[in-house]
Order: structure tokens, then sequence, then C-alpha cells
């Protein structure tokens, strides 16, 4: 673009009736402008400057800066010294507005330190803002913004704010696709015999460039699934944000190892073509985890993937989970929607678990299904409904049963995070729904509800919040032949720290969990840093697994911990004990868990 060449800085010396009139066409003056080594690299001097009669700070700082960059052979104090000194004042009150000011000089008693007293005359003063805008821009309500901020007549003439705006219209002209535009008159206009400022700008902004062709190069899905997806259209006006996004867009698929779109201005035509140049993914990846938290044990998780399958974006993951008490093996196959693939998809899944857990009475065999449609929204909600089936082989406490359940299931979530693998700021909330019955082929009716929500806030930097909530209800006449993964139960990390895994449950005659309808937990838990990357933390948890919501079956826990933000995520250490528990229990429990806090 014209306006993108660098101009070379210009001070030209006029007289308007009879008075002096410098017209800084390209300013260079500014704290922002000056020379880097200004801020680095400076040398101590034999004789330091200090200044008075300065009250105001930002001023007094900027006009530090220019004398610091006298160099140290030259700081002795002596006339040449202080003539250096003064110009350097000069340089540095007139960014801010003060060309008018008395300095004398006089030297400390022990000689290295030389005093310069300031004496600050009247500041020069807009005295008209004179901008003008023409083209396509000039109705173009980002411009008509922009200039709602401009000086007004009196306020003190600041040649940063001025350099501050010619960028900002340069870079919104970019960003907006005015790429031919430029200004042809471009002064900050200083009489300081009158103390007074002018700002003479015209903006010719030119024609707003368009969306032309959008070319695929070298992508392996079919080109109508891909358009589908570009949130960008032929003859609408350019804006980089969108270019951006559908970028992002594309990238998030997981078709692809990487995507760039490349520009191609059509000056003629005031339109700009798109090469969407996409390399894709390998069609095998592989993933390892290993883990460990108190509740389990250590633990390893085995992922294979297939990001794509087919021209039509198809994939296929799988995933085999081991730990002491649990193993499972899923997996899933995901079938975009041609209407609109990057947002609407099935999904169909299937997977065993085998459950061995002494600690909560639970041995139990499942054989899981579901098939699934799936609505993204950009905003981050998700929503879904389907079918699952799974059939159960299992003995909880001294029950032993066999269960087949056949029921329409439907979600809605929120998921928002702020700050990385160690969140500043985070929430999360989600609903799920489960309707199982007898005509439709369960050996049970059921109705299950489950919602659950988390907040995470950081406050003034060191001080975090993390708090949690998570509320079950099930109905049904045959809680013995529910599968126990359907049942609930509390106890353990995310749930009511003080009391071991799953350990919060109505018990059978012979003191065995059995497993709740009902279900209630919260957390709320306090964190304050004390090194990078280190907290301290402090919590209350309270929650019940029973067959009823009553306060009498509410079970307390409070402890502390500590957080290490590591670049894997959080790992965390809590010590816990339970508060006033009905049972008099006073054990003392530890956790120790990594991943993800909500």
């Amino acid at each position: 673009m014209k306006f993108s060449k660098q101009l070379p800085s210009l001070l030209v010396l006029s007289y308007v009736v009879g008075y002096p009139l410098m017209t800084l066409a390209e300013q260079g003056d500014s704290a922002q402008n000056a020379p880097p080594e200004m801020a680095q690299n400076v040398v101590t001097p034999t004789v330091k400057v200090r200044l008075q009669g300065i009250q105001d700070e930002k001023l007094k700082e900027n006009a530090q800066i220019y004398i610091n960059e006298i160099s140290a052979e030259e700081s002795d104090g002596s006339e040449r010294h202080q003539e250096l000194v003064r110009t350097a004042l000069y340089k540095g009150l007139r960014v801010l507005g003060y060309y008018d000011f008395q300095l004398n000089f006089s030297l400390a008693p022990n000689g290295k330190e030389l005093i310069a007293n300031v004496e600050l005359g009247n500041p020069v003063r807009i005295e008209q803002t004179d901008v003008q805008i023409e083209g396509d821009a000039k109705k173009d309500e980002a411009f008509l913004a922009l200039n709602k901020d401009l000086p007004k007549k009196g306020d003190i003439v600041n040649h940063e704010s001025y350099d501050d705006y010619k960028s900002a219209v340069q870079k919104l002209a970019v960003q907006r696709g005015y790429f031919d535009a430029d200004f042809s008159i471009h002064r900050l206009e200083v009489m300081p015999s009158t103390y007074q400022a002018w700002w003479r700008l015209l903006f010719e902004s030119g024609a707003r460039y368009r969306y032309g062709e959008f070319r695929f190069k070298n992508a392996q899905i079919r080109e109508d699934y891909l358009r589908n997806m570009l949130n960008l259209q032929q003859g609408e006006p350019y804006l980089l944000n969108d270019v951006l996004q559908a970028n992002n867009d594309y990238t998030s698929t997981g078709w692809f190892q990487s995507v760039l779109m490349k520009p191609t201005l059509n000056e003629e035509n005031k339109t700009v073509d798109f090469d969407v140049l996409m390399y894709p993914k390998k069609k095998n990846s592989m993933e390892v985890g290993i883990g460990y938290s108190s509740d389990v044990g250590p633990r390893l998780q085995l992922g294979w993937k297939k990001p794509w399958i087919n021209n039509r974006g198809h994939s296929f993951s799988s995933s085999f989970y081991v730990s002491e008490p649990k193993q499972t093996i899923e997996m899933a196959y995901k079938m975009p929607r041609l209407r609109s693939p990057l947002y609407e998809y099935y999904q169909f899944s299937t997977g065993i678990e085998n459950e061995d857990d002494s600690s909560t009475d639970t041995k139990s065999t499942a054989i899981t299904f579901g098939a699934l449609r799936y609505w993204d929204h950009p905003s981050g909600w998700q929503y879904s409904w389907g079918v699952r089936t799974r059939y159960d082989k299992f003995t909880q406490a001294d029950v032993k049963d066999k269960t087949f359940l056949l029921y329409p299931t439907g979600s809605i979530s929120h998921k928002y995070l702020q700050g990385g693998l160690f969140p500043t700021w985070a929430h999360s909330i989600s609903l799920t729904a489960d309707w199982g019955t007898k005509a439709l082929l369960s050996d049970v009716n059921f109705l299950s509800l489950r919602a659950s929500g988390a907040v995470i806030k950081t406050f003034a930097e060191n001080h975090r919040v993390v708090s949690r909530l998570d509320i079950g209800w099930l109905h049904t006449d045959d809680l013995h032949r529910m599968p126990p993964a359907m049942r609930f139960f509390a106890g353990g990390d995310r749930s009511v720290r003080g009391y071991g895994y799953k350990k919060i449950s109505p018990k059978d005659s012979n003191g065995k969990l059995i497993g709740a309808s009902r279900l209630a937990t919260g957390s709320l838990e306090y964190q304050y840093q004390v090194y990078p990357s280190w907290w301290l933390a402090a919590f209350y948890d309270a929650g019940l697994a029973a067959n009823s919501y009553s306060t009498d079956e509410l079970r307390y826990g409070a402890g502390v911990g500590v957080r290490w933000a590591s670049p894997v995520g959080a790992i965390k250490f809590d010590i816990a004990t339970p508060v006033r528990d009905k049972d008099d229990s006073k054990n003392i429990q530890f956790y120790i868990g990594l991943g993800a806090e909500i």
C-alpha cells in the first residue's frame, strides 16, 4: 500500500503573518519513536542531571529519556554539557506540547550532579483539528468511530497522539481492505509564538476491496465441503479478521497439517483473490498418556486416530485406558454433514468397560454403543441428541444382575477457557438427560438428569478462585437393576475431598456401597500465588450421594494443597479431612492429580 512506505523526518520553517510556523510533516520526537538505544545500553554519566520544576511525571519522564541519551564522555557539567541538556529538554518537552520554558543550571557542591531548574511556560494548545476522510472509508463506521477520539480545541498538543492516530488509520485501512489508501496531506502545524497548533490530515481511502475467487489447492477433502465451511462470500467487503477466522476454521477440522490463505490483489477489479494452500495431515497418529491420581493410582492411555479417511472428511478415533480398578476400550466414527461440516456431524461410538474395584464394592463388565448427532456453535455451545445402548453384567455389593438398556439421550454444554492449560478465567456448564422405558426394549424404566458447572476466576494476578457444582437425579423403581455406572457415588478428587473415591453412598446391611439415586456436590477453593507457577490452595467441599436431598445426608471436607502450573497442565497435591462427619470419621486423605481443572 502506498501509505506503508516510510517517509523521512521533515521539519519545515515558514512564516504566517510575521510569526514563525513549524510544520512537522512526519513527527519523530515522541517517546515511542525514540531510537532503541535510548532505552537500552545507557552508560553511567560522570555528572548526572537532576531535573527540578517539572511536576507532571509523564512530562518529566519523557524529558529524562532524551537527557539520558547524552554520552558519558560529554556529561561533565561544562557549558557544552548544559547546551546538550537544553537541546534534549526541548525535544522531550515539545512532544507533550511545551515549547516555551526557562532553564537555569547549577552544579551541586560535590560536583557530581548538574541541577537543571526548569520553569515551564504556557503549553501549545490545539486551535483546529482538520481531519478529512475521502473515498469509501468516509461512510465506514469503523473510521467514524476512530474520529470520535480526535483532540478538541483547547487540548494540549501531543505529538504522540498525532502519530498514534495516523498509525491507527493506516492499520484500520489494511484490516478493512482499503489497499490503495494514502495520506495526501499529513501535517502537524505548530506556532510556538501564539501557543497554537493545527492538525491537517486528508486521508484518501479509495475503493474498498472485495473478495474475489477462492481456489483450493492440495486439499484431500471435497471442494463442496470446503466451500460450505467458508464464512467469506465472493463480492463481500474484505475484512482481515474474517480471513483469519476462515483460516482457523480449516485448521480446527484436524484434516490439515497446515493451511495458508495466500491473497492476490486485483487492482483493476478492486478484488482480493485467495489461493487456499492446504497440506493434509498424515492418515494415522498415535498418542500415549501416562498419569497418576490418588483415586485410581497409575494409569495409562493409548490413542490411535485417523484424522481423515475419505474425501468427505470422515474420521476415526480409538483409545485404550488402563488403571488398576478400571479398563476401557473405546472407538468412535465421525461423519461431518455437507451442509455445515465444521459445526454439524454424526458420531457413532462403541466400547467395552471392565471395572473391578473392591474399595467401591463394584465388579462390572459392560458393552456400549451410541449414535448421536452434534451441533457445535461458534460461541462455544454444543448440543447433541441420539440413542445409546449398553449391556451390563455386574455385581454391586452382594447383588448380581444383568441389564440391557436402550435409551434416547440429549445434552447441552458450554465451555470457555482463557489463559492456556492453567486458565486465568474459565467456565463450563453441562446438562444431560437420559430416558429409558421397557416399551423401547430397556429392562428398566428410568429417567436420569445430570447438571454440572465450574468457574475459575483470577483476581489481582495472584488470587485465584475455583468453584464447582454437580447435581444428579435418577428416577426408577428398580435401582438395584441399574448399572453401577449410572448410579451416583460421591467422594474423592473433584467431588468431596476428605473421603475416599466413591466412598459416599448408601450402604446395605453388611456395610457395602450400593449407589444412590440423588447426587449433589459443591466445592469452593481459594488459591494464592507464592512463586511464579506455584500456588497454595485452601478448600471446602460438601456433598451427598443418597436417595433423597436431605441436609442430614451431607458430608463435608476441608483441606489445603499445592498447585504447580506445569507445561503439561495443573499438577496438584492435596491433603483433606472430613468435617463434622456424622460417622465421626477422622481420616486424612491425600490426593495427587494431573490434568485440566475444568
